[in-house]
């Protein structure tokens, strides 16, 4: 019998154990795949019996739209979420039912999840501020929600809703920031975040979060707000499980600055009210210098702040 070559035999562990611990890799990944779409279908479930789940297309996928308040009225706030805000609803639920018991329910609140956001599908379009609008306003069109709409814009939100207002004035009947972006202020910060999602390392980031690997350890606590009740947190979680890291959402960091600019370019002066509400500013100076760039963007966009501030 022939011997054979200890180098050979080495070679053939080394393989074994690399087989081995391939096949243990695959079927580990493929295991927390499965638990997380399990999941998914369990958490949607409870999602949908609470009254969260409300999907319409736009096209060549679905985006989900919850309507709370009272639906036969035809005053519409739309509220319009900061990046990565994957719970939206749940985050503006206590503000919004305060407003609803202050109001008697006179108005109708509309919370729809942008592309890859919340219980909307994900999508590969390009995250442009144009398509973005065209989404919210096909979404809130194919659920029976009428303009004209009181936009609520929180964060970047806002220049969604800057530019959603020049283009359509038709449509809206005033505007609400709350600590919007900047805009007509663009800088080399603002420069750096382009192309971001087309590194390696983010990529990478949204198939680990497709493969659902995230889950054992993402916490939505440290990206949402102050949540009045245990239900709730659980159902941001249920939100944010779905897929922390999308391409939509990447999109939209790699279109921050063409959409900031876009916004910027297209502020002509109208008459649509626009209240802006800043909670960022703690000192006199910052109050000061809060007020002076909301005057600045008031006369860009035509308001009269001079009451409001």
């Amino acid at each position: 019998m022939e011997k054979v070559p200890k180098s050979k035999k080495v070679f053939v562990i080394i393989r074994n154990v690399f087989l081995t611990i391939l096949i243990l890799l695959v079927l580990f990944i493929v295991g927390i795949f499965v638990f997380d779409k399990i999941c998914d279908a369990q958490e949607w479930d409870k999602l949908k019996e609470a009254g969260y789940v409300n999907t319409v297309s736009v096209g060549s996928h679905n985006l989900n739209v919850c309507i709370k308040g009272n639906t036969n009225t035809s005053c519409t706030v739309v509220s319009v979420a900061g990046l990565k805000s994957m719970a939206n609803v749940i985050d503006m639920e206590n503000v919004t039912d305060k407003l609803r018991y202050k109001f008697k329910d006179k108005y109708r609140f509309a919370f729809v999840d942008r592309s890859g956001y919340g219980l909307s599908d994900d999508t590969h379009e390009e995250q442009t501020v144009e398509q973005v609008v065209s989404d919210y306003r096909t979404a809130l069109k194919n659920s029976g929600v009428k303009a004209p709409y009181i936009l609520a814009a929180h964060s970047f939100g806002g220049v969604y809703s800057s530019f959603w207002q020049q283009k359509y004035p038709d449509e809206i009947k005033a505007v609400i920031y709350f600590d919007p972006t900047q805009i007509g202020n663009l800088n080399n910060s603002d420069e750096e975040m382009k192309n971001r999602h087309a590194n390696f390392g983010m990529n990478m980031n949204v198939i680990f979060s497709k493969l659902g690997a995230d889950r054992p350890f993402f916490n939505s606590s440290e990206y949402t707000v102050d949540l009045k009740t245990p239900k709730q947190k659980e159902y941001a979680d249920m939100m944010w499980h779905r897929c922390p890291m999308t391409w939509a959402a990447c999109s939209e960091e790699n279109n921050y600055y063409e959409n900031v600019r876009k916004t910027t370019e297209a502020l002509v002066p109208n008459k649509i009210p626009k209240l802006y509400i800043d909670a960022q500013a703690y000192t006199l100076e910052d109050v000061r210098e809060k007020v002076a760039y909301s005057k600045m963007i008031a006369q860009q966009s035509g308001s009269d702040m001079s009451e409001l501030l």
